[in-house]
């Protein structure tokens, strides 16, 4: 039995004084001048994207690794140059964990049986190199229970056996979600508060509990959904709170107030008002074309923000 994930992310999140996640979410087309020119005479245009995207994450990572204590890797940012991108992925997980970062695979599967014990495998599971090093995977990742709570199953058992987390999507930041996740059922529930109940005893079982009192089974809820946010804590009080959209997506600090127990138990997550802060005026009035200094100021800032809010500034 390995370590808990919740209790290594709770560590984690207590050394660097930050409730905070880096999305990495890699689109060339938003990479500094400066990475892209680098690398435009590559053989291809593939080879070019990948090159760049590969030196410009192991330089984000870098910068904000004495900052935070995880990044999210969303998948299909590389999956889309196929096999050299999932090798990308990989290897960038890798560098990420040799600087003492939690990673976080955004994946969002979700598969019945043997289809779901094949994405639990590839994408947590360790796996032998064959030159007796341990290829890295993500610390945890996140699934759609959307086909039945059964298919988290395959991933349940290897986050018991590996120490590994999960996030399961409960209430999602996109516009379009309230169509489908604040729909009342009835029970008088919406289909998120209804996911969330049945999520509960899962995330309460023993094998998946810490020592600090939250479960290695999390949850995703978007930040920009504060409405739902205290209803589905209420019944989700294991689970830490994975909260994508602030910045961007228009989801601020206090927003994310009421997915806070005391303090903890919560962490907020931003990409692009991250990623791409050397295109914003804020930034690059400041730091010109230092397009790293524009990473590291928005950390920090955002940091700042959320600490006001939790009141340990």
């Amino acid at each position: 039995m390995q370590d808990n994930f919740a209790d290594r992310l709770l560590d984690a999140i207590d050394y660097s004084h930050a409730p905070v996640c880096v999305g990495i979410d890699p689109v060339i087309e938003s990479l500094p001048p400066a990475i892209r020119e680098k690398f435009s005479s590559a053989e291809s245009q593939r080879e070019s994207a990948i090159d760049a995207i590969f030196e410009f994450t192991t330089r984000i990572l870098k910068i904000v690794a004495p900052h935070v204590p995880v990044v999210k890797f969303q998948s299909a940012f590389f999956e889309k140059y196929l096999w050299e991108g999932v090798e990308a992925y990989y290897s960038l997980i890798q560098e990420a964990a040799d600087l003492g970062l939690q990673v976080i695979g955004d994946v969002k599967r979700g598969d019945i049986g043997s289809t779901a014990t094949a994405y639990a495998a590839g994408h947590m599971a360790e796996h032998d190199s064959g030159d007796d090093e341990q290829l890295v995977t993500p610390d945890a990742i996140t699934v759609n229970p959307m086909l039945g709570l059964d298919t988290l199953e395959p991933f349940l058992k290897i986050a018991r056996d590996a120490g590994k987390g999960l996030f399961v999507l409960v209430r999602t930041s996109n516009p379009g979600s309230a169509a489908l996740q604040d729909v009342k059922l009835i029970t008088g529930q919406t289909w998120s508060e209804n996911l969330a109940d049945q999520l509960a005893p899962i995330a309460a079982d023993p094998s998946l509990m810490g020592k600090r009192g939250f479960s290695s089974i999390g949850a995703v809820v978007g930040a920009t959904q504060p409405h739902t946010m205290l209803s589905i804590r209420q019944r989700l009080p294991k689970s830490i709170f994975l909260l994508p959209g602030y910045g961007a997506q228009g989801a601020t600090a206090e927003m994310t107030r009421a997915a806070f127990i005391n303090g903890s138990g919560a962490i907020v997550s931003a990409s692009r008002s991250i990623l791409y802060a050397h295109e914003l005026p804020k930034y690059s009035s400041q730091f010109g074309k230092n397009w790293e200094k524009c990473v590291e100021s928005a950390v920090l800032d955002m940091k700042r923000e959320i600490s006001a809010v939790l009141g340990t500034t």
